[in-house]
């Protein structure tokens, strides 16, 4: 199992660095611009120095909210126009992007920036909410286990190029951070114009379950309200560096990328929310514990925070793309909800956190620990539901895997040219039927089962029922494990 797990992650990790590297560095690049804009000072507009919080935390949760309203426009907007996404090209978001990242640089020297600096947050949150969801409809192409890799090497890729980023001087910060959205639209629109078109065509339905659109909400509201206290209560209250900070932020994206890889190699269709409740929440909350420490030149608190919410992050993708594939919803739908609900969470957390500071709580470790409590509570409850639902699947774990069995043989016999009668036979074949069995569920003759079984073992090249089983247990693994690619074939 293991050797085969091991097997399928290097297939597809050459296939990509070999086939698609202008969708990897592309975003790759669009990741690192997305953590330096909202994190560099370089790009803070001048007249924010002196708010009460970190100016570059109102410039994200300023931006972010541009981001949401865009989201909104596309979830309204999908009965007016067959695709919401089709009059708005890939192009025009990296460009916007560009323009917006220009004018906050611009906004961060000018005496009167707050018209540049509101163009600026404009232009950066609407850009970027559009290329979010048209990369979703190119993403919702792959199969899932290969979209799980690709965000591992996002991730690596954005911690290389946001510590090569913040290590520059301010105007080189600058001029690389509105440089980055271009590069990365041109990777991204020639990784468009090479991919297959028919994205949702004759699409097959997963064999196993996917999470449903409830689960998918519900795991993105919890993370992102834990995700946006975290964000302002440790922007707020730390007393390290922007440097140290941007170093253990730095290492938290990189091992989340290494637990990225470790899930691409062992994936299985329908266990990434059990993933989430067994790593992400645990780390979250780690984080939160941690943050009375926050004291050191590395700030370990932001490290461990920074793992558990990569790592749900990125998962959320992979969610998005798998629930494309088991709903009749277009792409960028999905795609809106999900993050919608995980960015909207967020900005209502990051101002519950900046209410409590403005209350007048100096205290970090106060504030903290009524956060972990409040974070534990949501854990609770979310990990009880999660587990009655989890056991209530897996009380049907049989008849699923009789299914999954059941459709996979018939995928075989499809492959193999097989007649629908002899169809209908390998399945009885591979479930160990003998020639009597089958002779009285047909209610055919011996010498017709036998020319039946002649036939089904030539087009198959088998030679006995096991190897027929064995075939199927095999598609079978290959499906479990998103080897397979029914909306485009292996790329």
């Amino acid at each position: 199992m293991a050797a085969g797990d091991l097997k399928g992650f290097v297939e597809i990790a050459a296939d990509e660095l070999r086939h698609h590297p202008a969708r990897l560095f592309g975003m790759g690049l669009f990741w690192a611009w997305l953590q330096i804009v909202f994190t560099s000072p370089s790009l803070t507009p001048s007249f924010m120095l002196n708010v009460p919080f970190l100016s570059q935390h109102q410039v994200w949760t300023a931006s972010l909210l541009v981001t949401l309203l865009t989201f909104a426009f596309v979830l309204a907007a999908r009965k007016s126009f067959s695709s919401p996404m089709g009059a708005f090209p890939l192009a025009t978001c990296h460009l916007l992007m560009a323009a917006g990242t220009a004018c906050l640089a611009w906004s961060a020297m000018a005496d009167e920036s707050f018209l540049f600096s509101c163009i600026g947050i404009i232009c950066t949150g609407a850009g970027s909410g559009f290329a979010f969801l048209a990369w979703g409809e190119h993403l919702a192409r792959l199969e899932p286990r290969r979209v799980l890799f690709d965000m591992a090497v996002y991730s690596f890729m954005t911690a290389l190029f946001f510590s090569a980023a913040m290590l520059l001087p301010p105007i080189g910060t600058q001029i690389a951070t509105t440089t980055m959205p271009i590069l990365a639209g041109i990777l991204l629109m020639q990784a468009n114009r090479s991919a297959p078109q028919h994205a949702t065509a004759n699409r097959q339905p997963n064999i196993e379950t996917s999470p449903n659109s409830v689960s998918l909400v519900g795991l993105a509201v919890l993370v992102g309200l834990v995700y946006g206290i975290m964000r302002g209560i440790s922007l707020s209250f730390t007393t390290s560096s922007l440097e140290h900070v941007t170093a253990a932020t730095v290492a938290g994206i990189a091992v989340a990328g290494i637990l990225l890889v470790a899930t691409t190699v062992f994936f299985r269709k329908g266990s990434e929310l059990y993933l989430v409740c067994q790593i992400s929440f645990p780390l979250l909350a780690a984080g939160f514990l941690l943050l009375p420490q926050f004291l050191g030149d590395l700030p370990l608190p932001i490290i461990v925070f920074t793992v558990g919410h990569s790592y749900f992050y990125f998962l959320l993708w992979v969610f998005c793309v798998d629930q494309v594939q088991a709903s009749p919803k277009k792409p960028s739908v999905v795609f809106a909800i999900g993050l919608l609900s995980f960015l909207g969470s967020s900005l209502v957390g990051s101002i519950a956190s900046d209410a409590m500071a403005l209350a007048g709580s100096e205290a970090s470790q106060a504030i903290s620990i009524i956060s972990l409590i409040v974070v534990y509570l949501f854990v609770v409850v979310f990990a009880y539901l999660f587990g009655k639902n989890r056991k209530a699947s897996l009380a049907n774990t049989d008849e699923q895997r009789a299914l999954a069995f059941k459709n996979c043989s018939d995928l075989v016999a499809s492959d193999g040219g097989l007649s629908p009668r002899e169809t209908e036979i390998f399945y009885l074949l591979a479930i160990g039927k003998d020639r009597a069995d089958i002779r009285d569920t047909f209610h055919i003759s011996n010498d017709t089962v036998k020319s039946h079984t002649r036939r089904i073992y030539a087009k198959l090249d088998i030679h006995s029922k096991k190897e027929a089983a064995a075939l199927v247990e095999d598609r079978l693994e290959k499906e479990q494990r998103g080897m397979i690619a029914h909306s485009e074939g292996v790329q």
